[in-house]
């Protein structure tokens, strides 16, 4: 047996140990992940789409992304609300895409109805958002939606019945749209959602039911009003509740057409509770 000793084999001299590699790799790689979220991820560009008439400049504006801006700092509800309290515009999405662009798609909101709160006039898109208080009636020919029964509003912001009457304005609205009749509806009476009314501008009263089959009811409603009205009768009742026929009853009125709401001087936003 050899009573030489086993040499220990020797470090090479100028290495690091691979422990110490490691952290100065990811001391590295956080230092670069500072530099790209501080100084180089920033807003250089927003990109606004689906604006229509509304000049991008001025949604950007409303958005309150400002240029430089950090892109994880952006708030998007905060953008959100920006947008949508002007009340012209509902807010689609925004998405950031690196180094340093975000997009803003938002959407036109249409003026579908009128609704009265506290002695104001609102205007409303079908899906109950309120897009202006109104100084005076506005050209095209609205419905007055009556029975809403809201308790505030605010622009840019849904009425706040949480009964289902907004639900069931929505479906009024949207088969009226589809059969080119809002035009000829002076009131839609959502007092009872069982026993939903459509009163024409000549004065038929128009007795829908719930909102199962609207628009089968609406489609009924528009053949039948249309040929009524041609031979001159007014102030009859039409039920079309049943969704498969409209049985019309002449010289019975079953509901008497709500005035146009009065032209108010002064539209003041009360503040949200």
């Amino acid at each position: 047996m050899s009573n030489r000793r086993r040499r220990r084999p020797r470090r090479s001299r100028g290495r690091f140990p691979g422990g110490l590699v490691l952290i100065l790799g990811a001391a590295l790689v956080v230092v670069v992940a500072l530099v790209l979220v501080n100084w180089v991820f920033t807003v250089r560009r927003l990109t606004v789409t689906g604006s229509g008439d509304i000049p991008a400049q001025e949604v950007a504006h409303m958005s309150g992304i400002r240029l430089g801006t950090r892109m994880r700092r952006v708030d998007v509800e905060r953008a959100r609300t920006g947008v949508e309290g002007d009340g012209r515009l509902a807010f689609v999405r925004l998405e950031r895409r690196y180094p340093g662009e975000m997009i803003l798609t938002v959407r036109p909101r249409t003026m579908e109805a009128l609704a009265m709160q506290a002695g104001k006039v609102l205007a409303l898109d079908s899906d109950g958002y309120v897009m202006s208080v109104l100084t005076q009636l506005p050209q095209q020919s609205l419905p007055y939606v009556s029975g809403l029964r809201p308790s505030k509003y605010a622009i840019g912001r849904r009425l706040d019945p949480t009964d289902g009457r907004i639900p069931a304005m929505t479906v009024v609205l949207e088969a009226m749209r589809e059969r080119s009749v809002t035009s000829a509806v002076a009131e839609v009476s959502l007092a009872d959602l069982d026993d939903i009314r459509i009163i024409t501008r000549k004065g038929t009263t128009v007795l829908l039911g719930d909102t199962s089959d609207m628009a089968r009811k609406i489609a009924w409603m528009a053949g039948a009003v249309a040929d009524i009205e041609a031979r001159g009768e007014t102030g009859g009742t039409l039920d079309v509740s049943s969704g498969t026929k409209g049985d019309y009853k002449p010289g019975y009125v079953a509901a008497t057409a709500t005035p146009e709401p009065p032209v108010v001087e002064e539209a003041e936003v009360p503040a949200e509770s």
